[in-house]
């Protein structure tokens, strides 16, 4: 699968591989037949997860706890992420 100008989409197995120029801004657009079979929608939090190797991962956003950075039990109270195990150590605290 091709697209226009400096886009290349290559699929094989359920996986895509994406080649893109970046924006004037920076930026990159998602192609939409991607964002389907992902069931990503307009308006929608990802997270940008640098590796080691320069390599990016983008992938559905996860709410982490500000304190230690889990992403278990993990609850929002007025745009705070908050674990329940630092929760209850906060709670202890006070």
């Amino acid at each position: 699968m091709q697209s226009q100008g400096f886009e290349h989409i290559h699929k094989t197995g359920g996986i895509y591989m994406i080649s893109k120029k970046l924006t004037s801004k920076a930026g990159i657009t998602i192609p939409k037949s991607v964002r389907a079979d992902l069931g990503w929608q307009p308006g929608m939090a990802v997270d940008l997860i640098e590796q080691e190797d320069g390599s990016l991962i983008i992938r559905p956003h996860v709410n982490l706890c500000r304190f230690c950075g889990t992403h278990e039990n993990v609850q929002k109270y007025k745009d705070v992420c908050v674990c329940s195990s630092c929760g209850s150590k906060m709670k202890e605290a006070i």
